[in-house]
């Protein structure tokens, strides 16, 4: 009795033991490229309403962009498309999807729009027009020090820490090609965080509808932006 016992706490060990070296081997960094893709426009772009985590839809030119985006990728092979919760987002992804034939699609709240509190659903006059004005005005001088009042609301800072973290979880499980379809400010902190630009230099940053950037991590560990805003396939 005793031996069996033996045997089977010694199995359990070596049964512990497999699955850690198995985690380990699937958390070692791995090749990967990560085209970030800023979703199509939609209404409220066009006017110039600020959405944050309002899901608002397409409209047709964001569709029609979101499609020429999904041919740019027609015949590459892709691991994963990755996608914000958010309906513009995750459509532009779907697209990119459907034409690239990849069947796996992930959907992270990580990759959401940054939440912009009271001034979710207002135009930058009617914010200026309003108690929020100082809000605006700092927003445009030192984006980095804002954090929107309201409901949720969130700082660049805040943005940055759960997209990083969503995106560095999910690329750990891929090789080859990914794609992920998010969000402006979303896209933007990404970029600047694997430039190593501080959070100041938002404005430096011009991330149009579509337009497709790309980080590439090593199996070192290493990333590195090797592209950025390129809109050559929506002409």
């Amino acid at each position: 009795m005793k031996l069996l016992k033996c045997l089977v706490a010694a199995c359990a060990i070596l049964l512990i033991a497999a699955s850690a070296l198995c985690a380990a081997e699937n958390a070692k960094p791995k090749n990967v490229r990560v085209y970030i893709v800023r979703h199509g426009r939609t209404e409220w772009n066009k006017e110039g309403r600020l959405q944050g985590q309002v899901d608002v839809k397409l409209d047709e030119t964001g569709i029609a962009q979101a499609e020429k985006t999904a041919q740019r990728f027609a015949g590459t092979k892709l691991s994963a498309v990755l996608v914000s919760p958010l309906s513009r987002a995750r459509v532009t992804g779907e697209a990119i999807a459907k034409a690239a034939g990849c069947e796996t699609i992930v959907a992270d709240p990580g990759f959401m729009e940054i939440n912009l509190g009271a001034v979710q659903g207002k135009t930058m006059k009617e914010v200026l027009a309003s108690d929020l004005a100082p809000i605006a005005k700092q927003w445009a001088a030192a984006p980095d020090t804002v954090r929107y009042p309201g409901e949720g609301g969130e700082s660049l800072e805040m943005v940055e820490k759960r997209a990083v973290e969503a995106l560095e979880r999910l690329a750990a499980q891929y090789e080859g090609n990914v794609v992920l379809a998010t969000h402006g400010a979303a896209a933007t902190v990404l970029l600047a965080h694997y430039l190593g630009s501080p959070l100041s230099n938002y404005w430096r940053f011009k991330l149009d509808n579509c337009g497709v950037s790309c980080v590439e991590f090593t199996a070192k560990g290493a990333a590195r932006v090797t592209l950025m805003n390129d809109t050559s396939h929506l002409k």
